[in-house]
C-alpha cells in the first residue's frame, strides 16, 4: 500500500509541476469517387471565389469546386504549386492558411449532400470471392466523399442490409457540438434499422484526409469503409494530387464468423493485403493486375495514405523514392523527409513523393516501374497460412500503359511496430499545454484482458469469455438505449464504461494509458504482454472521437510515475496514437466540446471485445446543447430500430437466446 501511495504522490507532483506477384493486365488507376452520389445545395451567392481545389485530381469528368461565393469578392484563392500553405486571401491582409487556428476560425463554404446506401455484395478483392461483403453504393472501397474547408456535409445513409443495423462514423472529424452525428450506435444514436435512413450533418472545420466506416460491430472489416477528404492548404508544395490510397488487411470470411475466436482467447487471422480494394492472394488477383498509378518524371505528387485495417499496422514505401511527410491525421506538421512511413490503424498521412527516383548509390534511376510496398509491421499483424502476404501490392509507373514487372528491391529500414518519430511530428500551429486540471488519481487507465469472473460474463452471466478493457469494466452496450438520450442520468450502468469529466470549458483533460506497469498494483487485469505471451506483442492504436489530442509522451517502458516526462511545448497531436505493447502514452485534450466521446482501440477485434470507454465531457453543457428538438430524430431512429428488432423474423437466427455478443461498437 505504501508503494502504491508513493506512486500516486509522484504522479500528482508530475501533473502539478508541469512471394512473386501475378502477371499484370492493363494498368488502371482506380477512381474511387462516384460523382453521382454528390450534389451541392443551392445558395445565394455574393461574387466570392469558386475554384477547383489543387488537391483534387483535375480529370475532365470531375466537377468538384470550392465555393466561397458568400464570403465576397474581396476573397480570392491563393494556393499555387510553389505556395500550397495559402488557401484564401482577403481584405486587409487576412488569410486562411496553414497557420490558421481551424478550431476557432473557418471559411464560409457551402452545403454538400451525399447519399450512401449500405448493402450486401460478393467482394472479389484479391482473386478469392468473399460472399459476405457489406459495402456502400455497391462498391469497395466506398465512394470518395469530398468537401472544401468550411463546407457543411449532409450525408444520407440508407440501410439495405438484411440482418444488420448500422451507423457510420466520420473518422477524426471533430463534430463540434454535433454529438448526434458522430455515428456510434448505442452512444450517439440507435443503429439505423434495415429499410431506414439517417442523415448526418456536420461542419468540416478541419482539412486533410480521413475515412468513414461503419461503427456497428465488425462491419467495416467486411467492406463498409471509404475515403473522405476535406480540401485545404498544405505545409509542403506539390504539383499534382493523386486519389487517396486505402491500405488494409483482408479476410475471406466475415468478421462476424471469426469473432468467437477472440472471445475464447484465440487470435483471429487475416488472409491478404489490399490497396484501394485490390490485392493478390496465393498468386491470384482480381482482374489479373495490381493497384498502380502513373507519374511524370520530375513532378511532385500529393499522396493521401490511410490505414483502414482490422488488425495490421503497415510500413509504407515506394522503392527508390523519398517521401516528404506533411500531416499526421488532420494536423499539418513541419515537413520532414524519409523513405518509409509507419501507419497504425486509423492513422492518415499526407505525403509528397518527388518523381525523381535514385538507386542505392544516389544515382538517377531511369527504370519505368517501382514497387509500392505495404509491409506488415513486426508483431502488429496476424495472417494465416503460416506467413505474411506479399508486401508488393502496388506499382508506380513512369510510362502510361506500361505492363513492366518491377525488379526493384526494398530499401534497408526498420519495420518495427511503432509510430512515426515523436520529435518529427511537429505541428505547424503550436499548442502550449497548461498544467492538468483533473487530479492524478483520475488519469491512469490500464489496458488489458479481464479474465472471466463467475456470474459476471457477457452477454450471459455464465459466458466464460475473456474481454479486452480499458475502463473499470469491459464495454457492453445496449443498442436500443444510447447514451445521448440519457444525458440527465446521475448514475451509469458500469457496462457502458462512462468516465465523467466535468471541468470548465477552458481546462484540459489528461490521461495516462498504459499496457504494462512496473510498480502499480494490478487490478487483476492481464496487461498486454501477459495477455498473449506468444502471439501478442501488439502495439494498440488508440483513437479518440470528438477531439485532436496532444501527445505529451509515448514510451516503450513499463509504466511508472517516475518515468513521466511530458512535452508541453507544441507536442505532437492527432486522433490515433499507438500504445506500445509494454509501454504507455500520456495525452491531453481541451474540455471544449461537450458530449460523450468514445475512446477505443482500433483493432476491430479488441473494440468489439470491449476495449473502449466513453469520456463524458461536461455532461450538463452537452444536455443543454442537445435539445429535445434535436434529439427527436434520434428518438425516431430508436423507435424504428426497436420495431425491427422486436420481430424475430428479421433476425439471422430465429429464436436466438443472444443477438449481440460484442461490445456494440
Amino acid at each position: 500500500m505504501k508503494l502504491f501511495q508513493q506512486c500516486w504522490i509522484a504522479l500528482l507532483e508530475f501533473f502539478n509541476a508541469i512471394s512473386l506477384s501475378p502477371s499484370l493486365g492493363p494498368p488502371q488507376e482506380q477512381q474511387v469517387w462516384d460523382a453521382d452520389s454528390h450534389t451541392v445545395a443551392p445558395h445565394a451567392g455574393s461574387d466570392g471565389p469558386i475554384f477547383a481545389p489543387p488537391s483534387h485530381p483535375q480529370d475532365p469528368g470531375e466537377t468538384l469546386k470550392c465555393d466561397y461565393s458568400r464570403m465576397g469578392k474581396e476573397w480570392q484563392p491563393c494556393s499555387t504549386p510553389h505556395s500550397r500553405a495559402c488557401w484564401l486571401a482577403g481584405p486587409g491582409g487576412q488569410q486562411f492558411d496553414i497557420s490558421t487556428d481551424y478550431e476557432t476560425k473557418v471559411p464560409t463554404g457551402i452545403t454538400r449532400k451525399y447519399t450512401l446506401v449500405a448493402d450486401e455484395m460478393n467482394v472479389n478483392a484479391d482473386g478469392v470471392l468473399m460472399p459476405y461483403g457489406k459495402v456502400f453504393n455497391q462498391q469497395y472501397p466506398g465512394p470518395w466523399i469530398q468537401a472544401c474547408w468550411g463546407d457543411t456535409l449532409e450525408i444520407k445513409v440508407t440501410n439495405k442490409l438484411k440482418y444488420n443495423g448500422t451507423t457510420i462514423h466520420w473518422h477524426g472529424l471533430r463534430q463540434y457540438q454535433t454529438l448526434e452525428h458522430d455515428g456510434v450506435n448505442a452512444i450517439t444514436q440507435c443503429p439505423i434499422a434495415p429499410g431506414d435512413s439517417y442523415t448526418y450533418r456536420f461542419r468540416a472545420m478541419q482539412y486533410g484526409t480521413s475515412w468513414y466506416h461503419s461503427h456497428y460491430s465488425l462491419q467495416y472489416g467486411d467492406g463498409m469503409a471509404g475515403p473522405l477528404t476535406i480540401h485545404g492548404p498544405s505545409s509542403s508544395d506539390y504539383d499534382e494530387p493523386k486519389d487517396p490510397i486505402l491500405m488494409t488487411d483482408w479476410n475471406h470470411r466475415s468478421g462476424f464468423q471469426d469473432f468467437q475466436q477472440e472471445l475464447e482467447g484465440r487470435f483471429p487471422l487475416m488472409d491478404s493485403i489490399l490497396l484501394n480494394g485490390q490485392g493478390s492472394f496465393a498468386g491470384g488477383a482480381r482482374n489479373g493486375y495490381k493497384y498502380n498509378m502513373t507519374v511524370t518524371r520530375g513532378k511532385k505528387y500529393l499522396l493521401r495514405l490511410i490505414n483502414t485495417s482490422v488488425d495490421t499496422t503497415f510500413v509504407f514505401a515506394i522503392d527508390h523514392h523519398n517521401i516528404t511527410v506533411m500531416s499526421s491525421d488532420f494536423v499539418p506538421i513541419q515537413p520532414y523527409t524519409t523513405d518509409h512511413v509507419a501507419i497504425g490503424i486509423g492513422q492518415r498521412y499526407h505525403v509528397v513523393v518527388e518523381a525523381s527516383p535514385k538507386n542505392a548509390k544516389g544515382e538517377a534511376d531511369l527504370s519505368e516501374a517501382f514497387w509500392m510496398r505495404t509491409i506488415p509491421a513486426t508483431n502488429c499483424s496476424n495472417f494465416r497460412l503460416g506467413g505474411i502476404p506479399d508486401e508488393r501490392q502496388g506499382i508506380l509507373y513512369y510510362k502510361k500503359g506500361s505492363a513492366e514487372y518491377p525488379s526493384t528491391a526494398r530499401a534497408s529500414f526498420s519495420i518495427a511496430c511503432r509510430d512515426e518519430p515523436f520529435n518529427q511530428l511537429q505541428p505547424v500551429l503550436p499548442w502550449n499545454i497548461p498544467k492538468p486540471t483533473n487530479p492524478g488519481n483520475e488519469t491512469l487507465f490500464e489496458v488489458g484482458v479481464d479474465p472471466y469472473r463467475e456470474g459476471q460474463g457477457r452477454p450471459l452471466p455464465n459466458d466464460a469469455f475473456v474481454r479486452w478493457a480499458i475502463a473499470p469494466k469491459a464495454m457492453y452496450l445496449n443498442f436500443s438505449d444510447p447514451t445521448v438520450l440519457n444525458l440527465r442520468n446521475t448514475k451509469w450502468n458500469p457496462d457502458y464504461a462512462v468516465i465523467p469529466r466535468d471541468y470548465p470549458e477552458d481546462s484540459w483533460i489528461y490521461m495516462v494509458i498504459y499496457g504494462n506497469r512496473k510498480s502499480i498494483p494490478s487490478s487483476g487485469r492481464l496487461t498486454i504482454p501477459a495477455a498473449h505471451p506468444v502471439l501478442y506483442l501488439h502495439s494498440l492504436p488508440i483513437h479518440l472521437h470528438g477531439h485532436d489530442f496532444a501527445l505529451l509522451q509515448q514510451s516503450t517502458q513499463s509504466f511508472d510515475a517516475s518515468l513521466l516526462n511530458p512535452k508541453y511545448d507544441n507536442p505532437p497531436r492527432r486522433d490515433v496514437v499507438l500504445l506500445p505493447a509494454d509501454g504507455f502514452v500520456a495525452i491531453a485534450f481541451k474540455a471544449d466540446n461537450p458530449g460523450s466521446w468514445l475512446l477505443h482501440c482500433h483493432i476491430a477485434w479488441h473494440a468489439s471485445s470491449g476495449l473502449a470507454m466513453q469520456i463524458l465531457e461536461r455532461q450538463e453543457a452537452a444536455a443543454q446543447i442537445l435539445t429535445p428538438q434535436r434529439l427527436n430524430v434520434v428518438r425516431e431512429g430508436c423507435r424504428k430500430w426497436k420495431e425491427w428488432f422486436s420481430n424475430e423474423e428479421n433476425l439471422w437466427e430465429k429464436n436466438a437466446t443472444i443477438f449481440q455478443d460484442d461490445s456494440g461498437i
